[in-house]
């Protein structure tokens, strides 16, 4: 046995109901075992619990049960001990990554345990052309995409060449050609020998892999544990009774002759020390009552793109309009005032040692009065559906998916007119990622035009009143999902399309 956990249960410090509740599982050698559940149903803590985070970082909770690693208890194991046993890629890349280059990225566990530098070389490369990322080893890490940087971390990890791998929605940020390049490998990593563990809210995606086992975690405990062909019919059950009382979503019409809220004119960008531009001349209107999809390939220009319309980086050339007005004549904090940015990953924005301290920066920084910012605030967390949480708790303590809704809700405080969002599903399951999105069309004092960054087709069909493709830096489709959607070249261009299906080698 690989991986062999009995009884485990596991309580953060400050918060009173368990993550993890009397979980027993065994991860073998040679299976790939897929991992599911809800937001909050324990994944992450779970993973937590293998490689160690908890006990060694997540301190002062309260643990029981045993975990064996090929046959040794982890109890007498340090972080680096574990982490020649087992590889971990978690859900967000930034906090893996520590190298400022990333071949140096890649290269830096090597390093630690004194590999002699030839084989460092030939291991970084090997692994660089499995997940066909030789082209990004000369970058910057700083200048990647989400899904450049999630590479980086899945190829660092496996050149460690580790005896099981742990992966916490490894899929979340990568386009479709990218997400069944990484199955791929997982799986013909498995079929070698490792144990793979496999922890994704892109279920169907994932079960191309044909996992040897499933499993279900809801509120910290298994719900189902079997193989692939029981897993789908508990799927489908679960999926008609949610389908039964799910309520329609009225999408927005046509905004053609709304008013302009954001506008991009001949937009160009090129990060230092990059061999092109990231974005080459991108022109579209965000208008009032959008609900847009901006969908392309990883390293697109997305991210860039959207980035220019808080402020965060300037056009090397071409305008951008907010509001009537041009952006660079405005500060960063003018400018959140108007568009709200929630990053893909909530790491890169929750600071504060309680959510009424989280919560309370933005508005505050743009100059709200406290009566107004009360009410902002109870109003935003009512709309991401988190007005139980007491605001003296920590947000730290929170899951991966909660951590995602308090990120929305500190930028909805500050009411914006246009909220962008990057990789909205990522940390959230399907349902919980339409939950959101319902509620923020439903709120009355909600944003007037959403811009959201998607991998998720879905998604796009079911909100969305415009797509917009991109690709090397340009739009190359702007219209309704139907016709957009339907664009086979297009698709093709923006990695919504895999030129080729899943293999295993």
């Amino acid at each position: 046995m690989a991986i062999n956990i009995t009884g485990l249960s596991y309580t953060y410090a400050n918060r009173a109901a368990p993550a993890l509740r009397d979980v027993t599982l065994d991860f073998r050698p040679g299976e790939v075992t897929l991992v599911v559940g809800r937001s909050g149903s324990g994944k992450t803590t779970l993973i937590r619990c293998i490689n160690g985070l908890i006990p060694h970082s997540y301190k002062n909770g309260t643990l029981h049960g045993e975990i064996r690693c090929f046959d040794q208890s982890t109890a007498g194991l340090s972080l680096a001990q574990l982490a020649r046993r087992v590889g971990t890629v978690m859900q967000d890349p930034d906090k893996q990554i520590v190298a400022s280059r990333v071949l140096n990225e890649i290269a830096f566990g090597l390093e630690n345990i004194g590999l002699p530098r030839e084989r460092i070389v030939a291991r970084v490369h090997e692994v660089a052309r499995q997940l066909r990322i030789e082209h990004l080893l000369d970058r910057d890490t700083h200048t990647l995409s989400g899904g450049e940087q999630q590479k980086v971390v899945i190829a660092a990890t496996l050149a460690m060449q580790p005896r099981a791998l742990l992966l916490d929605e490894p899929l979340a940020s990568l386009d479709l050609p990218s997400a069944r390049t990484a199955l791929a490998l997982f799986r013909r990593l498995a079929d070698e020998g490792i144990a793979v563990v496999l922890v994704e809210h892109r279920v169907a995606e994932a079960l191309r892999v044909a996992p040897e086992r499933c499993v279900a975690l809801h509120d910290g405990s298994v719900a189902f544990d079997g193989d692939t062909a029981g897993f789908r019919a508990w799927l489908d059950a679960r999926h008609k009774t949610q389908d039964d009382g799910a309520s329609p979503v009225s999408r927005p019409a046509s905004s053609v002759n709304s008013a302009s809220l954001l506008s991009f004119y001949d937009v160009h960008f090129a990060y230092p020390g990059a061999s092109g531009e990231q974005l080459g001349g991108v022109s579209f209107d965000v208008r009032e009552g959008d609900v847009i999809a901006l969908m392309g390939p990883n390293g697109a220009g997305k991210s860039t793109l959207c980035k220019m319309a808080i402020g965060l980086l300037r056009p090397a050339r071409g305008r951008v309009i907010v509001a009537g007005e041009d952006a660079a004549r405005l500060t960063v904090a003018q400018l959140a005032r108007k568009v709200g940015y929630v990053f893909q990953n909530p790491a890169a924005m929750l600071f504060a040692n309680t959510l009424r301290e989280e919560l309370s920066f933005g508005p505050r920084n743009v100059g709200m009065p406290e009566d107004r910012m009360r009410e902002a605030i109870a109003d935003a967390l009512e709309t991401v559906g988190l007005s139980h949480l007491s605001l003296d708790q920590s947000p730290f303590g929170l899951s991966f998916g909660q951590q995602k809704r308090v990120a929305v809700a500190g930028v909805l405080a500050m009411q914006p007119r246009v909220l962008i969002l990057d990789e909205p599903t990522a940390g959230l399951d399907d349902g919980a990622a339409e939950d959101l999105l319902c509620r923020l069309l439903r709120a009355a004092r909600g944003p007037q035009a959403i811009v959201m960054v998607t991998h998720d087709l879905a998604l796009a069909r079911r909100f969305a009143n415009r797509v917009v493709l991109m690709a090397g830096g340009r739009i190359v489709a702007d219209g309704p999902p139907r016709d957009t959607l339907e664009n086979d070249e297009a698709m093709r261009r923006a990695g919504l399309i895999a030129a080729e299906p899943l293999a295993s080698g």
